[in-house]
């Protein structure tokens, strides 16, 4: 009898330690978003450009981010290239620590001044994405941070130590289906300096089930990329405040850019390569 209830007994913890790992791996339909991350990873928009200069720092670009600006009509559809996605789930946070997973991406909000946090769901017919922003002190934290998150290089044929710490990278704000599945099969992420905006889209198709699965992403990056046009209207913004240097020079002259204005080419870096291995 002491024999079958010590059985019964381990069998328990084994369970329990089993549960245990797959609620803190998230997923399942009402469950957390798993902490995850793309195969792909890359970074644009780090050197010298109007909106870095212009948006560079909080302190020219001081009010807050609001949910309507971000996630009002505008942003509700996003269509492009023959592309259209709907927002599903969103959320605007002053917990920016609570939108990321890892330690090093945590430590690297904390150091840029991270005071907003936030982070969108999308589908569409053949991908879905999730878009993230961050409020960061300058463009120099917001280049930080995106440093943040790419998983360190290491030479070809090398493999990283079994107890290397993963860097961490954006939480979906929803776990429900297909974001269940986000890191499951072939995704992609871009990460865009925007001044001292950090903005994150991270798209997988919907069919993929592994990560194997390697396609080319860059049109539903670019297009959900659109996701980020509320920063061209501050910069228009911005730019219509500041005092003519020139005799007779008229303001607000220039109009927000298009849909098909978003950096990013039709070759993504990195959506082909190694993860990690960004521009």
């Amino acid at each position: 009898m002491g024999v079958v209830v010590g059985v019964l007994v381990v069998a328990l913890i084994g369970l329990g330690a089993v549960l245990y790992l797959n609620r803190g791996d998230g997923g399942g339909t009402d469950g957390p978003a798993p902490h995850t991350r793309p195969v792909a990873y890359s970074v644009e928009g780090v050197g010298d450009n109007e909106m870095n200069t212009v948006l560079g720092t909080r302190e020219a670009d001081s009010r807050p981010l609001n949910e309507g600006e971000l996630f009002g009509d505008r942003s509700a559809e996003i269509s492009s290239r023959g592309m259209e996605f709907t927002l599903r789930d969103s959320e605007l946070s002053e917990d920016c620590a609570a939108a990321v997973w890892g330690d090093e991406v945590v430590q690297a909000l904390a150091d840029a001044d991270c005071t907003q946090a936030g982070r969108a769901t999308y589908v569409g017919g053949d991908y879905f994405g999730v878009t993230a922003i961050f409020n960061l002190a300058d463009a120099e934290g917001s280049r930080a941070v995106a440093d943040a998150m790419a998983e360190p290089e290491l030479p070809e044929g090398e493999e990283p130590p079994a107890d290397a710490p993963e860097p961490g990278f954006v939480v979906a704000p929803s776990g429900a289906e297909p974001f269940d599945r986000l890191g499951s099969g072939y995704s992609a992420a871009e990460a865009t300096v925007s001044g001292h905006y950090l903005v994150v889209v991270w798209v997988q198709p919907t069919d993929s089930e592994s990560v194997e699965d390697r396609v080319s992403l860059a049109s539903p990056i670019v297009t959900l990329s659109n996701f980020r046009d509320p920063l061209y209207r501050r910069l228009v913004n911005l730019r219509e405040e500041e005092p003519s240097t020139e005799p007779g020079a008229g303001t607000g002259t220039e109009t927000v850019p298009g849909t098909e204005t978003v950096p990013g080419t039709e070759t993504v870096p990195g959506t082909e390569t190694a993860p990690g291995t960004g521009g």
